[in-house]
Order: structure tokens, then C-alpha cells, then sequence
């Protein structure tokens, strides 16, 4: 499994161009860390809104989701607009936390034809590409880590853009971690 401990003191804005340390989500249960594609992208934007069905259940075990995107505050201000999220959603300028957490870069898993298919079908269903914003052939993960970051407990990285770590399984990743924390 991962580490997250070594990104734990990385400060980011967020979209309202608060600072934040990422240390600060895990303090009090656990946390998932999902790392976005792109703001501008469908994927992203599907997986944002398919997370955002289980915010009452989250925050209710004491468990956290914090989006983490490439790109500037007012870019994640939009995206949240369009998500319409009530989760964390912080900003990095560069690729180096996704590098520090294995995240792909990739030209071609970005733009190849496997994704056509899946990015018709977003659109069918309403969900539409929007400006593209920081690197567009970086590809996104999650990571769901235990109260301190002491251990990543689930872990998620993509292969190609429309791939994006299921919602119903970072969900049961955080409920299981938050589940631990009380019996202990």
C-alpha cells in the first residue's frame, strides 16, 4: 500500500484561496484523498457528483473526502459550482503530489480511443466536458487513509482518463476505517 504521510504537510489552497495542509482532514477520522484528472474533465466532474450522493453518510462516521485537482482556486470554484459538492476541494499548480503518489501521466491513456465510449455515454447522461485546466494527460487516483494518515487502507489509480475510483467502494473503504476507530 501507499503512503500518504509523506505528502501530510503539502499546503494547498482551496477554492475560496484559504491554505490548507492535508494533514488537516485526517486529524479527526479518515479520509479520502481523490485526485481529479482535471477540473475541466467529465470523468472527474462524474465522479465529484456520484460522491456527493453519500456526503450524509460520510460525514456522519466522521469520515472526510477532499478532492484534489490541477489547476487554480477559481477553476475549483467552477468545478464545485458544477459538481455541486459540499467536500474539500484543494488546488495544486504541479504535478508533484501526483507523482509523489504514483499517478500516471499519459498522453495517449488520456486521449485514446478506450475512452471515447465511456465519454459518450456521460454526455447521453447530461455530464459534460467543461475548459481544461492544469495538465491534461495527467490521470487521477484516490486514497483512502485511517485517522493520522497512518495507513492508506484502499488505494485507486487510473490507467486512462475515463477511469475514476468507484464512489461506492471509496465510500465502503471510509465507513470500514471509521468503523475500526470506534470499536478500538
Amino acid at each position: 500500500m501507499s503512503r500518504v504521510d509523506v505528502i501530510s504537510t503539502e499546503r494547498l489552497l482551496d477554492d475560496r484561496h484559504h491554505h490548507h495542509e492535508i494533514q488537516d482532514f485526517w486529524q479527526n477520522g479518515p479520509v479520502a484523498l481523490v485526485f481529479l484528472r482535471q477540473f475541466g474533465s467529465a470523468f472527474a466532474l462524474k465522479q465529484a457528483v456520484d460522491l456527493n450522493t453519500s456526503y450524509d453518510d460520510i460525514t456522519a462516521a466522521g469520515a472526510n473526502v477532499v478532492l484534489i485537482g490541477l489547476g487554480t482556486p477559481i477553476q475549483a470554484f467552477t468545478f464545485r459550482k458544477r459538481s455541486e459538492t459540499r467536500f474539500p476541494i484543494l488546488t495544486t499548480a504541479d504535478q508533484s503530489l501526483y507523482r509523489t503518489m504514483g499517478l500516471t501521466r499519459a498522453w495517449r491513456a488520456a486521449h485514446g480511443p478506450t475512452n471515447i465510449a465511456p465519454l459518450i455515454g456521460l454526455v447521453r447522461n447530461g455530464v459534460y466536458p467543461y475548459q481544461r485546466t492544469g495538465d491534461n494527460a495527467q490521470l487521477g487516483g484516490a486514497f483512502v487513509a485511517t485517522r493520522g494518515g497512518a495507513q492508506v487502507v484502499w488505494e485507486f489509480r487510473a490507467h486512462r482518463a475515463s477511469e475514476i475510483a468507484p464512489a461506492d467502494e471509496i465510500v465502503e473503504a471510509l465507513l470500514t476505517a471509521s468503523a475500526r476507530i470506534a470499536t478500538t
